[in-house]
């Protein structure tokens, strides 16, 4: 693999610890707007404290990765020392990658036609069938438990109206 195709492992730590205060900041913040509301119901902090805490916890655990791998002894590399678990190589993980940024998009653009939960289904089901290639009935899986997890997310626990669309309106969703 070629290193110049890969960000230097200082820049990596500098993007992660960014992300990581970003988290902080945001973590801190959430509070202020109240994690509970009335009747123990939830508040418009939650969302933040959450997702604040995961960007936390996810870019400082990256952080520590890249702080510890730039330290030290480097390493002879191996020949397949680009290859992952899944044996995808590094230009084929940025290849997919970039084929979930420009998918989601147009998940986004389909909810006003579609609704949320379908446009997030057809979402899942592409990445799922498509990007990581599973097999039909899998992706269809993913994709049914990514629906009902988003419906019991957002409906039942956070009581959340959610875009219906076009087809939702015709249908009298």
């Amino acid at each position: 693999m070629n290193d110049a195709a890969s960000p230097a492992p200082t820049a990596q730590a500098v993007a992660f610890g960014v992300l990581a205060v970003l988290g902080a900041v945001v973590f801190g913040t959430s509070f202020g707007y109240g994690i509970l509301g009335d009747e123990g119901r939830v508040g418009p902090g939650l969302l933040p404290m959450v997702t604040g805490l995961l960007l936390l916890l996810l870019g400082g655990g990256q952080l520590l990765v890249r702080l510890r791998r730039t330290g030290g002894v480097t390493e002879p590399r191996e020949p397949d020392a680009g290859v992952d678990v899944f044996g995808r190589t590094e230009s084929q993980r940025v290849r997919q990658l970039w084929t979930v940024v420009v998918a989601t998009p147009v998940a986004v653009l389909l909810v006003p036609l579609l609704g949320f939960l379908p446009a997030l289904g057809v979402l899942v089901l592409f990445i799922a069938a498509v990007v990581e290639r599973r097999p039909p009935l899998v992706a269809l899986a993913i994709a049914a438990v990514a629906i009902a997890a988003g419906y019991g997310v957002f409906m039942e626990f956070l009581d959340v109206p959610l875009p219906t669309g076009a087809v939702g309106d015709l249908l009298g969703w």
